[in-house]
């Protein structure tokens, strides 16, 4: 089974120019993934994994972290004890 995001492309592209620089809601973290986002729609033949990582810690590295990403996939309510993120 492949895991597909379905997006307008037209929402897409007014999406990056609210956030871009100099628009009504200039934000550099989402303009860049919503951009990120679009490339990787524009390179539609090509097949994508993402991986979340914390620090050095990446779930193809560490089962731990693995362990907590497949429980948090499951909707599981779990907290990784090694990350900085504030709550």
């Amino acid at each position: 089974m492949t895991d597909e995001i379905r997006i307008d492309e037209v929402l897409l592209n007014k999406a990056l120019k609210l956030v871009n620089v100099g628009g009504e809601q200039e934000h550099r973290l989402l303009y860049h993934l919503i951009n990120q986002i679009a490339e990787m729609g524009y390179r539609w033949r090509s097949e994508y994994i993402i991986t979340l990582f914390d620090g050095d810690i990446e779930p193809n590295f560490d089962s731990k972290y693995a362990e907590y990403l497949d429980k948090k996939a499951q909707r599981q309510d779990v907290v990784w004890s090694n990350s900085d993120e504030e709550e």
